[in-house]
């Protein structure tokens, strides 16, 4: 028990008194004092402020943090107050949640104050969001929205007797968004670290010193800041880790605390982690300590490199050259000028296409050579309007091996201001480049900034899109030139006979088959689901709605193939509003000759595709020798992926459509394909009630993937129940960006939500879903696979009866209880940690996840409520849905057990759309005639054929496709005598109303509502009551 002099009590009254009249304002600190509505910590030896709500959840450690105490003796915590006076040495439990600057025996009866405040003030939130971005480079687009200010100043040590005098001043500064958090830790003079009690002299020195640092609560994860507990926590004010001396930073909201400044571990932190493949961005780089008289040199991939600029001792910026690739590339970092490339880190280079252009041509339909076209832009990507810029004509050309060059830069304007607009004309023949020849041009516009003193902007120079001059004149030539030049398009097809080598793309190829391209998906939702093969195009989908008028006018989505085929090659798959696919002449989508990400990215297939079918297709009447030479693919051959799922609690159906629950607790192996070395693995803990109990349930929580080559992919839900995503243990931010590209694997992230599909080269894609809080999966796998699966959703071969493939190759009886599939299957597929994918936080390990003992309660079970309000409501929401009364029972959550039931219907929803047949499109080509095309609900299609005068119709009047089957085929006009058309007439309306024309029609917002899983009325009409859903063979 310490001991208190009552004397003590009116040391520096008086002090005390006018200080609380005015704020105080020392360097480096944030203002404090009752003018800047501060509160007090009563006067007191190991006492606090007692518990402080506060208006937003701060993020500390992974958790949420609702309230707070400041204590007397230099520590924050969250969860308890901290009268303790001697600091034990972290890590410590008990959830000690703490934020301390400065933890010692601090007493204000014998001097000193602790002020404490929460704060929305904007001059103070903007000065927070300007350190945080000065401090860590990939938070520049941080935004603070809340401040917490605490500040110990001029406060004694207990036991101060004669050395009264001895004051240390501190301050910690809590700052957050809401989602991620930040502390600055403020010292102004340290000449004191212990308290007489905690074994001090009374100089205030010696003993159990004072603690600086952060825990966690958990006895196992903590920071302490250099010299915490020893005599050098004295020199807290003389040193820093952001080079200002008394000034620490941290990032404080994840599993680890994150240090701000610079290090000597030789990797470097980009900022933005994405950039423009043509280059012009600025990156922020901190990494090394900077000095002004480093020189800087950023090398990327290739070799090319561009000189950096100092910032400040902790950040420096290179702008990224002109490069002709995508993907995740290294970049290297100099400080000595290219003597030694010491630190490393990664950026992902972008193709342009996935970037909305900076620089907006307007009426884009005009650009024609001699006439005057506009652009805009936003000046601040460029430094703001007090700037200069030039306004460029970037010019490329391919050659005749098929390589594309970058060929100049023509001016257009120079020396403009840059407020964000110019008009020019290019004169004839600068745009264009020749009328015909290897010197053609595709063209950028380019506005480029000209260096001024305003240093740092978001880019040194920008593009617009990718676009080349319209031009009428020898159209006709040039679309035949191509033509003659093309080879046989079966080769990309897997149907032609052995011939001469050719050249494409500047490589030599052989005239042999290629059976790696696709075929298209033969509707829109089966291209929705199947992520793993097919993408949007980026140039003609809802958000490109002027260039989808250009080049596919009837189409409302098209979609290409995630990856190129083996000689290069891409398909493109166009859908009309009702969904179905569209072929030929004009409108339909096309081989491409060369994938939009081969060669040099867009570049290659501009050339090869694009152009070719301008001079064809739309400045000349020569669209059916495009078409020839790059047909559409009427989706025949087409072979929808397989789904699989697991929700819920976890209820798991098999690529063969058996249903299981499984209630494991631990992580286990989800699926495997041996061909590609894929490997799926899930983490199942039991979900926690309203209580704080645990459930008998347990659901996905977190889940890690790969396949050979690819980086490895996990999916968790944070302390905070957000969803974070990691590659390669590292967390990624994908806020910015929809869409990312890794090794051998992409990361689809979808709008407001914590959805995401994770799509691998293989064509394997998982898409996965947070709800309530537990994660849900589905899985599409391509039919190549097929007999080749393992794991707990099963060995996929079409036969029900051989499902539950134990590891060590045999089989358990399908027809087995839940109890036995439970013990004798799921449980031999739990993963061990030589082999588990998953990254742990500090202090934990793969044990930390698992027990054997945990018993489940079984699907199969009677579901008896002993809270009988709770079973009626569970009933009334679920139906005849088991699943959802399972989870309910288990739960008690009555969302829960919803969206099992909305998610199960989703499920069934798109596997009856994978196996729905279709109808094979028609080319709606009729020479010497037309057609007229009709889309019904369910997929049906009607087409009417009808002559030009002079010609006749041999054939069918009217032909329709209904379930897959057309019942004629498509007829042709032939020269004839004028005849009798009101027979053709009859013979039309017979045949339409034997096909029922009255179906309502089949909208694209109808196909919509099923890939959103929003059709629940059509899924439960489809949903088996039993425990398999069996897919077609």
């Amino acid at each position: 028990m310490k001991t208190v002099e009552v004397v003590k009590i009116l040391v520096l009254l008086a002090f005390y008194n006018i200080l609380l009249s005015k704020a105080v304002v020392l360097p480096n600190f944030y203002p404090f004092g009752v003018s800047e509505g501060d509160q007090l910590v009563p006067t007191n030896d190991d006492g606090s402020s007692g518990k402080i709500p506060i208006s937003i959840p701060f993020p500390f450690f992974d958790e949420n943090q609702n309230s707070l105490f400041v204590n007397t003796n230099g520590v924050i915590s969250f969860l308890v107050e901290v009268s303790q006076y001697t600091p034990d040495s972290f890590p410590l439990g008990n959830d000690r949640r703490l934020v301390a600057p400065f933890w010692a025996d601090v007493d204000t009866i014998a001097g000193g104050q602790v002020f404490y405040r929460e704060t929305t003030d904007s001059q103070q939130l903007e000065q927070a969001t300007t350190e945080v971005a000065a401090t860590f480079v990939d938070h520049r687009k941080f935004r603070a929205t809340w401040l917490f200010v605490a500040t110990w100043y001029k406060v004694a040590f207990f036991g101060a007797r004669n050395y009264t005098y001895k004051r240390n001043t501190f301050q910690a500064v809590l700052i957050t968004n809401g989602r991620h958090s930040f502390v600055i830790y403020n010292y102004d003079n340290i000449t004191w670290t212990t308290g007489t009690a905690s074994s001090g002299d009374e100089t205030g020195l010696g003993g159990f010193q004072a603690q600086a640092g952060f825990n966690a609560g958990d006895g196992k994860r903590f920071y302490n800041i250099p010299g915490s507990g020893t005599h050098d926590v004295i020199n807290l004010s003389n040193k820093s880790n952001v080079a200002r001396p008394g000034r620490w930073i941290f990032r404080i909201d994840s599993a680890k605390i994150e240090e701000g400044g610079c290090n000597t571990k030789g990797s470097i932190v980009i900022s933005p982690g994405y950039a423009i493949m043509l280059g012009g961005d600025n990156l922020f780089v901190s990494g090394p300590c900077y000095k002004p008289s480093d020189h800087i040199i950023c090398e990327f991939s290739g070799g090319k490199a561009t000189n950096g600029s100092y910032i400040s001792p902790i950040q420096a910026s290179c702008t990224v050259p002109m490069l002709y690739l995508s993907g995740r590339l290294v970049m290297k970092m100099s400080v000595n000028g290219g003597r030694s490339f010491d630190y490393q880190g990664i950026i992902t280079i972008v193709n342009i296409v996935k970037f909305k252009p900076r620089v907006v041509r307007h009426m884009a339909a005009m650009w024609f050579e001699q006439s005057q076209v506009r652009i805009t832009w936003d000046p601040a990507y460029l430094g703001g309007e007090n700037q200069k810029v030039t306004v460029q004509l970037a010019r490329f050309s391919m050659k005749g091996n098929g390589q594309v060059v970058f060929h100049s830069t023509f001016n257009l304007v120079a020396g403009q201001e840059n407020d964000g607009t110019s008009q020019f004309v290019v004169l004839k023949g600068e745009g264009q480049g020749a009328i015909v020849g290897d010197d053609r041009f595709v063209t950028l516009v380019l506005v480029k900034r000209i260096a001024s003193d305003f240093s740092n902007p978001p880019a040194e120079w920008i593009w617009s899109d990718l676009f080349h001059w319209l031009s009428y004149e020898m159209a006709e030539e040039r679309c035949v030139h191509w033509y003659n030049e093309q080879p046989d398009p079966k080769i990309y097809t897997g149907k032609s006979q052995d011939g001469p080598a050719y050249i494409s793309n500047g490589i030599q190829r052989g005239q042999v088959d290629d059976t790696s391209l696709l075929s298209c998906p033969q509707t829109f939702l089966q291209a929705m689901a199947d992520r793993g093969r097919f993408m949007p195009d980026e140039l003609c989908d809802p958000r490109a709605r002027q260039q989808c008028a250009v080049y596919h006018k009837e189409a409302t989505h098209c979609f290409r193939t995630n990856n190129p085929s083996e000689q290069g090659a891409g398909q493109q798959c166009c859908y009309n509003e009702q969904g179905n696919l569209m072929i030929g002449p004009k409108n339909g989508g096309s081989l491409d000759r060369v994938h939009i990400r081969a060669g040099v990215p867009v570049f290659s297939h501009f050339f090869h595709d694009l152009m070719p079918y301008s001079d064809c297709c739309l400045f000349s009447e020569n669209c059916g020798k495009y078409f020839e030479k790059s047909p559409s693919d009427n989706g025949i051959n087409y072979e929808p992926p397989r789904p699989a799922t697991g929700i819920g609690d976890p209820h798991m159906i098999t690529f063969d459509g058996v249903e299981f629950a499984f209630n494991g607790y631990g992580e286990y192996q989800i699926l495997q394909v041996a061909p590609s070395g894929f490997k799926l693995q899930g983490r199942m803990r039991p979900l926690i009630n309203s209580d704080g109990e645990m459930t008998r349930g347990t659901v996905y929580k977190a889940f890690a993937m790969k396949e050979n080559g690819s980086d490895i992919i996990q999916v968790h839900i944070n302390g905070r129940s957000e969803v974070d995503v990691l590659v390669n243990g590292a967390v990624m931010e994908l806020d910015q960006r929809l869409m990312v590209d890794f090794n051998g694997v992409t990361v689809l992230k979808y709008i407001n939500s914590y959805k995401y599909s994770i799509i691998f080269n293989s064509g394997v894609s998982v898409t996965i879903e947070k709800a309530d809080d537990l994660l849900q999966m589905m899985l599409l796998v391509p039919q190549m696979y097929k007999g080749n699966t393992s794991g707990l959703l099963g060995f996929w071969d079409g036969d029900q009866a051989k499902e539950f493939l134990l590891p060590d190759g045999t089989f358990l009886d399908t027809n087995s209880t839940q109890s036995r599939i439970h013990y004798e299957f799921g449980q031999k597929w739990a993963t061990t940690e030589e082999d588990s994918l998953f990254t742990y936080d500090y202090g934990e390990n793969h044990t930390s996840y698992v027990d054997k003992g945990y018993t489940p309660i079984f699907f199969d079970q009677d579901l008896v409520f002993d809270d009988v309000t709770l079973g009626q409501q569970a009933r009334n929401v679920c139906g005849d849905s088991r699943q959802c009364l399972f989870d309910i029972y288990t739960t008690g959550k009555i969302s829960l057990g919803v969206n099992s039931k909305k998610a199960l219907e989703s499920f069934i929803a798109v596997v009856n759309e994978m196996d729905t047949p279709s109808c094979v499109p028609i080319e709606k080509v009729l020479h010497h005639g037309s057609i007229q095309r009709n889309d019904y609900q369910d997929g049906a299609v009607l087409f009417r054929f009808y002559c030009d005068t002079g010609f006749s119709l041999e054939g069918p009047t009217v032909i329709h496709c209904n379930q897959g089957r057309w019942n004629g085929s498509k007829p042709s006009c032939e020269p004839s005598e004028e005849e009798d058309t009101s027979v053709r007439e009859k013979e039309r309306e017979s045949q339409e109303n034997e096909f029922q024309e009255e179906t309502p029609t089949r909208s694209v917002a109808h196909v919509l509502e099923i890939a959103s899983g929003s059709l629940a009325a059509t899924a439960k009409r489809n949903l088996r009551k039993t425990r398999t859903y069996a897919p077609k063979n």
